[in-house]
């Protein structure tokens, strides 16, 4: 591991600075040194720092305290906890245990000794380290906060966010050195990385060839009370407001009769642009140019969210998952926002599945050291609110695998078993199954002919698998099992082979037929089939288990990588409303295509142009409701009227106002046809203006963003989703 070696350097803080009369040895031989109170700037303005290490700001360390001189040992550690599972590469230093097993070791000393030991905050790590950085970085170690972004202004000693994903991790690089430009960037004292506090491996049926959870942290410790300083806002983890009432998502268009409808999913930016043109837009740092292997599930509510990897190429470590909604009852994409982040780590494969109420979002950390099968979290309020992470304790053989990669299908089978996809090597795809909801996992020992294998559960039992990289004849395999995936027969479909920057995938739908969808033609390394006369898109449906197919040509589609039309990396999923959704990554720009299981059916002309099939279907709203939702104290969360277009669909019409706990304005905005008009706002709980759009009638909107403090932080106007060239200006907060 990069630079492991030098964690067997001590911090040689100069005892000039402290006075030699002050440090100690504790009761287990570890020599406490005296950190001097003080202040620094806090982050980094060097141009390759990381976005998460600004901005810059001065903190005050207002108390000293006593820091271990190395890391905690092996031995010191299993003074603790005798049986621990640690990882041996790393030793004298103690490496490999969850943040909660840090923490209780602090908790243990303290007992032990009757004084206070716990980990170091973020700033005080960063405070120490600057003292002697070429000896303390190398080896990683947990920090007491929770990862979050950097607040603006002064702040004296900061603890960090009240919740996250992730426990601040510092000192080294996480992810396989190979996948860092510049591995030196990541050995600042200012860089940051985290790790979900219970990534540690399972000690039952702990396997040395698969040492899933097996990391190379540790910790150091500190000697001295924690700062009462209030903990800042929490992180963004929750997807903005979020509407709760789920009896309105049936609503939709006539099922009898034919709906199609075309949308851009993504916003340029972030999609296809610059660093400096994000930035400058007034969108998150973390949001990236490339942004691709989308995930896609209509919410319990009926919203339809979609998370895609966000990146400037898809193996560096900074990769992390950004999300985006269609709100039930709006026409429009909302702008993407970061979501998922492991920093330092490459986060990786989203895939978002719905089982009744809860919502799975399942990816990997296919680079990190120790890194499971798959990662996931769920959510059981239409994704409004999440999770800690969940790791897998995998049980049983493993036969050969690849990097965290799931796919885009999930399966539960009348025994309730589920069966996560995920790629195997080579052309190959396997199944990750729990018997027990998710308490174990074993894989079903079967490979499928075919890489990113999506799958369907037919009416007898039996698994069928479509995927790419393989091709028989030209033509796209298919994998059927008749054991749970043990063992797979091949055979031959009518679609074309597919191969890189193209992913089919597969759905049984409600009705009980199986729909699909893909290409025509392959991106390149196959010859396509002579039989094929058709180029661009389809999407076909089989009435008798996938035996036969009838397969219609999708209008609107646009090219990607390659020459010639595409879907790219395709999700479908069916709403509550029976309306089909499509989206695809890899497009110029990414898109979503709805339908109704008629339209699939139908031999009726779709016109195949964008001015057609983007246009609102509804031209009226009839029957206007209003409707509230509350806190659980019963004040007021949301209020806002809707009715059905006289196309059927739910849309929102007139005034909608999100509060926040407090009572104050959250958000406002006017829907007319469930489309934006006049003004929204959003504000921060103290009540100064965050962001602000202005629609105007020429389809053309401006956004405004501020900073916490009131300053204006950038301003741009958009139309159809994409920035007009030369509308944007950004703001820099002072010292930027």
């Amino acid at each position: 591991m990069l630079l492991a070696c030098l964690a067997a350097w001590p911090i040689a803080l100069a005892a000039a600075a402290f006075g030699t009369d002050q440090e100690f040895v504790n009761s287990i031989g570890m020599k406490m040194l005296p950190i001097p109170a003080g202040s620094f700037d806090m982050g980094s303005t060097r141009p390759s720092a990381n976005f998460d290490e600004q901005p810059v700001h001065h903190v005050t360390i207002s108390h000293p305290f006593y820091l271990s001189q190395t890391p905690v040992t092996v031995e010191q550690f299993r003074q603790f906890k005798s049986d621990a599972l640690l990882n041996d590469q790393y030793a004298p230093y103690a490496a490999g245990m969850s943040w909660h097993d840090a923490e209780a070791f602090c908790a243990w000393l303290s007992t032990k000794e009757h004084k206070t030991y716990r980990l170091p905050t973020e700033a005080e790590w960063e405070y120490a380290c600057r003292r002697d950085p070429q000896k303390m970085l190398g080896f990683r170690q947990w920090c007491y906060d929770w990862y979050s972004r950097y607040l603006l202004g002064d702040q004296t000693d900061p603890v960090g966010s009240p919740e996250g994903l992730c426990k601040v991790v510092r000192g080294g690089p996480l992810d396989e050195p190979s996948k860092y430009s510049k591995p030196e960037d990541y050995l600042q004292p200012s860089s940051r990385e985290g790790l979900a506090p219970d990534f540690a491996p399972y000690r039952d049926g702990f396997d040395p060839a698969h040492p899933y959870g097996l990391h190379g942290v540790g910790f150091r410790i500190v000697q001295a009370d924690l700062p009462s300083t209030p903990e800042r806002l929490a992180a963004i983890y929750p997807l903005r407001a979020v509407h709760q009432l789920t009896a309105l998502a049936t609503i939709g268009p006539d099922p009898n009769k034919p709906y199609f409808r075309k949308r851009r999913m993504l916003w340029m930016p972030p999609d296809d642009a610059s660093d400096e043109a994000i930035r400058h837009a007034g969108l998150d740092p973390s949001l990236r140019n490339h942004n691709h292997s989308p995930a896609m599930e209509v919410m319990p509510n009926g919203d339809v969210l979609t998370v895609m990897y966000t990146s400037h190429n898809e193996y560096e470590p900074q990769v992390s998952l950004m999300a985006s909604r269609l709100p039930f009852g709006a026409d429009q994409w909302g702008m993407p926002s970061p979501f998922v982040d492991t920093p330092g780590a490459n986060d990786h494969a989203p895939l978002l599945w719905r089982d009744g109420p809860v919502v799975y979002l399942f990816w990997g950390n296919p680079y990190l050291e120790g890194h499971f099968p798959f990662n996931y979290i769920t959510s059981r309020n239409s994704g409004a609110r999440w999770s800690s992470e969940f790791f897998p304790q995998v049980i049983g053989p493993i036969g050969p695998t690849t990097r965290p990669q799931p796919i885009n299908t999930v399966l539960r089978d009348r025994d309730g078993t589920i069966y996560l996809p995920c790629d195997a090597p080579g052309a190959h795809s396997m199944l990750w199954a729990t018997s027990d909801d998710g308490k174990t996992w074993h894989e079903t020992g079967g490979r499928t002919d075919g890489r990113h294998g999506t799958f369907v559960l037919l009416h007898n039992g039996d698994f069928l698998a479509l995927g790419r990289g393989s091709n028989i004849d030209g033509y796209m395999p298919q994998s059927l099992s008749h054991d749970h995936g043990k063992s797979y027969v091949i055979s031959k479909t009518p679609f074309c082979a597919l191969n890189s920057a193209q992913r089919p995938c597969i759905l049984r739908l409600r009705s009980g037929n199986i729909i699909c969808c893909g290409d025509y033609q392959p991106s390149k390394g196959t010859t396509k089939p002579i039989e094929i006369k058709e180029s661009g898109c389809y999407i076909a449906i089989s009435q008798d288990e996938g035996k036969t197919w009838r397969i219609k040509t999708l209008p609107g589609t646009q090219k990607g990588h390659h020459d010639s039309d595409t879907l790219g990396y395709s999700v479908l999923r069916q709403g509550p409303n029976g309306l089909i959704h499509l989206v695809t990554s890899l497009t110029h720009p990414a898109l979503h295509f709805e339908m109704n299981e008629a339209w699939i059916w139908s031999d009726e002309a779709t016109p195949n142009d964008d001015a057609h099939l983007m246009a609102n279907t509804a031209t009226e709203v009839r029957d206007v409701q209003s409707y509230t939702e509350n806190y659980p104290d019963g004040s007021p969360h949301i209020t806002y009227s809707a009715g059905i277009g006289n196309d059927g669909r739910f849309l929102l019409e007139g005034t909608e106002t999100w509060f926040y706990p407090n009572g104050a304005k959250q958000r406002e905005t006017q829907y007319h046809l469930g489309q934006e008009i006049g003004t929204e706002s959003d504000w921060y709980m103290w009540g100064q203006l965050s962001t602000q759009w202005r629609y105007n009638p020429d389809g053309t909107s401006q956004w405004t963003t501020w900073w916490p403090n009131g300053r204006k932080r950038a301003q741009s106007t958009w139309k159809n989703l994409e920035l007009i060239p030369g509308s944007d200006q950004f703001y820099a907060y002072p010292g930027q």
